[in-house]
């Protein structure tokens, strides 16, 4: 079965690299400030000066949508629908308010209870439906919306030929991510061979895009196929040496799967002394990563040390709790 995590994390990726938001005018001072705060990463900085921007001003939509950032980056996944429903009230025509409101209610829904998902289910499909209205060619909105209509049951909406004509509508605007998204509802449908091949037909139209291989990488992961999935991280490494993102992956799945123990250690810990941007896996992952492949090997006072060092650098992170527990 495709693994429901890895659309989120495509989902997630493609809502990351989407363009400004809208042209303001004259944004304060503060606004200006705290973008430049969160682009760094100085998310407790950022956030202080954020609520102070009150509700009725021309920031506050902006100010709303930035807290709403700031706590998906924390994790606290509530706390960003309320900021990101906050600045949709506030200005409605913003198509990436619409856009990371459907995808934290998706998130949200993952984990939850089927009463609570069969209430969720609507508002995904409302909030993308909504961004479509404002802008339908909007790649962000339309992997969205197929990302839905893949995952939902029938009843809620769900519908391969409604996801099938938002592929169409990817692929008229971007070949290589209209491929990309065949192959995720052809592996939806278990139609392994056809997902395989969009995927790879993906990297061959845009060989410079490391997103494909990603996405090609994380197919044969998903299906435990871990050889071709090395095989297609360590061919981008070998084309860009110095690419740390593509060694954090490898370092990553190395974690997982429990193989190539050595190199996943030398590539997380080459990761850890690069300053990643806002787009990019944070540090937290990679000590998590370096956990799971200290536990592996039965060095469990080192997989503490970077179970704690995840969880300093991200409080409450889940898996990171757990391992400390799976040692305790």
């Amino acid at each position: 079965m495709i693994c429901q995590r890895s659309f989120l994390f495509a989902w997630i990726s493609l809502m990351l690299m989407a363009g400004p938001i809208y042209a303001q005018l004259k944004p304060s001072e503060v606004l200006v400030k705290s973008k430049m705060l969160f682009s760094e990463r100085n998310f407790p900085e950022a956030k202080s000066l954020l609520i102070k921007i009150g509700k009725g001003t021309s920031d506050y939509p902006d100010a709303q949508y930035y807290l709403g950032r700031i706590a998906v980056e924390q994790k606290d996944y509530e706390e960003s629908i309320r900021r990101f429903e906050n600045a949709v009230n506030a200005q409605p025509a913003v198509v990436v308010y619409h856009n990371w409101l459907g995808v934290m209610y998706g998130v949200v829904a993952m984990d939850a209870n089927p009463f609570k998902q069969a209430y969720l289910a609507p508002r995904i499909k409302n909030e993308f439906e909504k961004a479509a209205s404002l802008d339908p060619n909007n790649l962000q909105t339309q992997w969205g919306l197929m990302t839905y209509f893949v995952q939902a049951p029938g009843f809620l909406g769900g519908s391969w030929e409604k996801s099938f004509e938002c592929a169409d509508v990817i692929a008229r605007n971007n070949p290589a991510q209209g491929c990309r998204a065949l192959g995720f509802i052809y592996a939806a449908q278990k139609k392994m061979e056809l997902a395989e091949k969009e995927f790879m037909e993906a990297t061959k139209l845009e060989p410079a895009n490391a997103e494909n291989d990603y996405a090609l990488a994380r197919f044969y992961q998903d299906h435990e196929n871990y050889d071709k999935a090395f095989a297609v991280y360590e061919a981008l490494l070998k084309k860009d040496p110095g690419n740390r993102v593509t060694a954090f992956h490898i370092g990553c799945m190395s974690a997982r799967c429990g193989r190539q123990l050595e190199k996943g250690i030398l590539y997380l810990n080459q990761y850890l002394v690069y300053h990643p941007r806002l787009d990019e896996p944070s540090h937290s992952g990679a000590n998590l990563s370096l956990g799971l492949i200290y536990e592996k090997k039965g060095d469990k006072p080192k997989a503490k040390s970077y179970y704690e060092t995840s969880l300093k650098l991200e409080p409450g992170m889940k898996e990171a709790l757990d391992g400390l527990a799976r040692l305790n």
